[in-house]
Formats: structure tokens, C-alpha cells, sequence
């Protein structure tokens, strides 16, 4: 056996070299194997895979056929057959894998039948709509230049486009503000594509939940900046933005969001930010990528701060969290917010001011630029979990949260 990929939080995913190598390891028969090498429970873990890896034990793969992921006695787990690159042909699987503490589980590849990978249920979402009639998808609208909702909410559905699982929502501004919001859920439905649409509203309680974030100037449930020096740039005026849907379904959804023409100091940068959101987890992930560095540039990202709440530090394996906890939700209720970062990338972490113009009302997390860049956002609604009430349940959330990303 060898590493496909380094360990990651306790989860070791192990495979055969080239059958040419080691001969057991027949294409169709020779099982993956996912080992969990921690002290708990894992429930529906997401493991990624690349084309290549997979070709490893069907060869076929390559060639676009459809590929599922099974357990050693053929009971298919859910997958999905990912896009990523946008050139027609699957270039990642995604599948949902749970064990038991200090456990293993056999994986097996195999072709999959026509409409078995339609027959699991969907637990991830994306949706960017248009506000009238017959609220069709969005597929190239460039990013508005404006700065208030009145515009931007006569155009688009719920301001922008928004992303679920099964535990959480969360909105992108689509104009120049940029900022990210959060959808609070009460059910484990896929909720968003009729929000905001036909009369229902989501400022206000609704059986599917709400709104539970005020924004206003901050960077809000994660959104981005960029810092030169002192000075903070929020990362959203630019010359062309744009939006491309990538993949949704059972185990992940993901879009991009890109930046052409981002101008800081009379610098001009190119700016990708891909947001991917996992079924069974309590935060988004983000990669981003800056084209035209100088090198005394950070990317920073934060947590709205309104209430002034203190920060919270925590750390595990090779993160950091950096938290808030309170009743901070829309209807003041308690709402646990973090973001986790890998520590080597952590520079430091301050407050934005708490009034003036550009970005406040933020606890900022400075970070090296890597290109990309990984980090998440996490959520904890006491109206979701009632554990999420207590700042100890909202942080062993968190702690958790870090074995599913690093």
C-alpha cells in the first residue's frame, strides 16, 4: 500500500500503486481503503479524488465514463462525478463515507448504471436566480458595480447567489459590496431555490428558517479583502466580475466567483474565489487565487462584529480558530461564527474600526497568500442545535469542523 493523499485529520485514504507494480492490485477488484484514526465516530466524510486515482483501478475512467464508489459488499455510497475545470469531462470524484472510531472502510470503484448516480438524495445546493418571472438560473451576468439592495434585489433572487447543505445557507451580494450572509435552517431540505421568490420572504421566520445575519459595512460570514500595508481593500469593485456554476448534488456543491481588474494602489490584480459547501458539515470552504502579486500583499477575511462580542482562539492539528459566540442572530438569538485557518497561514489577528468608510464592525484574520489560499466559515445556530446555545457546544463543533477540513 502507499499514500494516494496525506493524512488528513485522522482521515488516511490508502490505495495500490500501478497494477504493473503490484499485482493484487487489479483494476475492479483491488478495494480503496478510507482508515478514520480517530477517537470518534466519522459521519458521511467527504472524500475527494482525482481522475488519475481513480484510473487507477478503472482504467475507463479517464475516458468520462461515469464512475460510483461502493463498500466492499456493492452497496453504492453517494457520488458524485465533478467538473471542476469545465472542459465536459468529470476530473474529480466526490463520495460520502461514515466509520466508526479507529476504524477502516473498503471502497470499491466500479462503472455506474444508467440514473444511479440520480438516485441519492440531494443534499447540497446552488442557486443564483433571477427576481421575475420565470425565475431562471443566472449563467453570465457580469457583477453589478452598485453598492445598496434596492438595485441589486429588482434583478436577482435573494441579491445574489446562494449555497446550502443539509445544516446551513449562506448568500454572496453580487454587486460591489461582495459581502456573504447567512441562512439559518430549521430543516434539512434543500430550501433556496424558492426563497425570495413567489412572496416568501426571509428576513422573517418561516418553517424553513431565515435570515440570521446583519452585515451592514463588515465583512460579514467570511467575505474578502485584500492588504497592502495599513490599508484594507475590500475585495468586490472591479472591472469585470463573474459567476460560474461548477456542481451540486449529494455529497458537494461549488461555484466560482472571479474578479478581473481589482484595482488597489494603483495595482490591478486577477482574483478567483471558489466556494464549495459539503453535505453533513456546519461551514463553507473557500479557495482563492491572485494573479498580479508584488509580494506585500495578505489576503484577510472576518466576522461581523456588531455586538462586540470577545474572540475566541482555539486550536487543533495543524488550524486555528478564530471565533465568536452570542446572541448575535438576527432576532438576537445565539449564533456561533468561525473561521478556520490553517495556522502556518495566520499572520495575525485584529478588529477593523468600529465606524468610518471602507470595512468595520469586523474581527479580521490576516493571512499569507498561497495561491490558493484555503480557509472556512462555520455557523452555529442554537435554532438549528440547540447544543449551538453554549459557546463549549458551538467550540466542539468547531474542533470537529477542523478534522472534516484540514
Amino acid at each position: 500500500m502507499i499514500y494516494l493523499n496525506s493524512m488528513k485529520s485522522g482521515i488516511m485514504i490508502f490505495g495500490c500503486a500501478l497494477a504493473v507494480l503490484v499485482t493484487a492490485c487489479t483494476p475492479h477488484t483491488q478495494p480503496f481503503k478510507v482508515s478514520n484514526t480517530l477517537d470518534y465516530p466519522v459521519k458521511d466524510k467527504t472524500v475527494v479524488l482525482t481522475v488519475e486515482e481513480v484510473a487507477a483501478y478503472l482504467p475507463l475512467a479517464k475516458e468520462g465514463k461515469a464512475v460510483l464508489a461502493a463498500d466492499a459488499s456493492g452497496k453504492a455510497w453517494p457520488t458524485q462525478n465533478d467538473d471542476v475545470d469545465g472542459d465536459g469531462q468529470w476530473d474529480e470524484l466526490s463520495f460520502l463515507v461514515s466509520m466508526e472510531a479507529a476504524s477502516h472502510a473498503e471502497v470499491v470503484f466500479r462503472y455506474a448504471e444508467s440514473k444511479e448516480l440520480e438516485a441519492f438524495p440531494k443534499r447540497t445546493n446552488v442557486r443564483f436566480g433571477y427576481k421575475t418571472e420565470p425565475f431562471a438560473e443566472v449563467s453570465s451576468e457580469k457583477r453589478l458595480k452598485s453598492i445598496d439592495s434596492p438595485t441589486i434585489q429588482a434583478i436577482f433572487q435573494m441579491e445574489g447567489p446562494v449555497w446550502e447543505n443539509d445544516m446551513v445557507g449562506f448568500r454572496n451580494y453580487y454587486d460591489a459590496r461582495n459581502g456573504m450572509d447567512i441562512f439559518g435552517k430549521k430543516t434539512d431540505e434543500m430550501v433556496l431555490d424558492s426563497v425570495g421568490i413567489r412572496g416568501q420572504q426571509y428576513h422573517e421566520m418561516d418553517s424553513w428558517g431565515m435570515d440570521i445575519l446583519k452585515v451592514g459595512n463588515s465583512l460579514g460570514a467570511g467575505a474578502i479583502a485584500l492588504q497592502i500595508g495599513d490599508s484594507l481593500y475590500r475585495i468586490g469593485p472591479c472591472e469585470t466580475g463573474a459567476y460560474r456554476f461548477i456542481t451540486e448534488g449529494p455529497v458537494r456543491a461549488m461555484f466560482e466567483l472571479t474578479f478581473k481588474g481589482f484595482v488597489a494602489q494603483g495595482r490591478s490584480y486577477d482574483i478567483t474565489h471558489q466556494i464549495s459547501i459539503r453535505a453533513g458539515e456546519h461551514f463553507y470552504c473557500r479557495k482563492v487565487w491572485i494573479g498580479g502579486l508584488q509580494g506585500d500583499e495578505y489576503l484577510v477575511t472576518g466576522i461581523v462584529d456588531k455586538y462586540e462580542l470577545p474572540v475566541i482562539q482555539d486550536a487543533k492539528g495543524s488550524c486555528q480558530v478564530v471565533a465568536t459566540h452570542g446572541a448575535q442572530a438576527y432576532t438576537h438569538e445565539n449564533l456561533g461564527l468561525a473561521v478556520l485557518v490553517k495556522s502556518d497561514d495566520l499572520v495575525e489577528q485584529y478588529a477593523a474600526p468600529k465606524e468610518g468608510e471602507g470595512i468595520v464592525e469586523t474581527h479580521l484574520a490576516k493571512l499569507k497568500v498561497q495561491n490558493p489560499t484555503e480557509f472556512a466559515f462555520v455557523v452555529g445556530w442554537e435554532y438549528q442545535d440547540g447544543s449551538f446555545a453554549t459557546q463549549d457546544g458551538f467550540m466542539d463543533m468547531c474542533r470537529k469542523s477542523i478534522d472534516r477540513f484540514e
